[in-house]
């Protein structure tokens, strides 16, 4: 189980996207078409062996790079059927995972890209799951993140801290994480950072586990 002293209660997250498994298709119709390009360019970067972290019901399996060996692991054993509904349709090999992000059931350097994209939102401290993927990838390898930020305007930057906790409640989404300082906490090396979207409300960063080893 995650640390549930972080606020992390992955329990209730299961519960939660079991429940949404049921009707997630309606999210993905009204969203997807705005993220599929960020998506398909986070996944050109991946290489070698590939572990993708919080794989939900499989939007990135028609992004994955063609003849890599990839593992992919989601909390929800429901999102995770309509993965491999996704996978098998296309034809794709994916070996999949039912876990806790915050506590992955795989040896130290593992795989040589590890991936998430939109996830770590639906937590209310990712770090200890960035730590998790900084452990599982090999040194020198690569962790690839994608997720929507907070705004670092004036005046939206903290109506968006106002608005957190209407999110958390309504949908549990947290709308206002700083990613960087999350990779940070989590001992991991920022590589390359890059805000996208309108007024930089998406993050793609790169990083690589620290020296010491996270």
């Amino acid at each position: 189980m995650a640390n549930e002293r972080n606020g992390n209660h992955p329990s209730e997250t299961k519960a939660r996207w079991d429940r949404l498994a049921r009707h997630y298709g309606l999210v993905e119709y009204f969203s997807e078409r705005h993220l599929r390009p960020w998506r398909k360019a986070l996944w050109q970067r991946a290489s070698g062996r590939i572990f993708e972290v919080g794989a939900g019901t499989g939007l990135n399996i028609p992004f994955y790079p063609a003849g890599v060996e990839v593992t992919a692991c989601d909390l929800s054993g429901a999102m995770l059927l309509k993965a491999r509904v996704r996978a098998r349709e296309r034809n794709i090999p994916v070996t999949f995972h039912e876990a806790d992000l915050c506590n992955l059931p795989f040896s130290d350097g593992s795989f040589d890209t590890t991936a998430e994209t939109f996830v770590f939102c639906s937590l209310a401290d990712p770090a200890p799951c960035l730590r998790e993927m900084g452990r599982v990838t090999k040194p020198g390898g690569q962790i690839l993140l994608l997720d929507h930020v907070r705004i670092e305007n004036p005046l939206i930057g903290p109506l968006m801290d106002r608005l957190n906790t209407a999110t958390v409640r309504l949908a549990g989404e947290h709308i206002n994480h700083r990613m960087d300082a999350f990779v940070r906490e989590a001992g991991l090396e920022i590589v390359e950072s890059q805000r996208l979207g309108i007024m930089g409300i998406f993050q793609f960063i790169v990083a690589r586990p620290g020296k010491d080893g996270s």
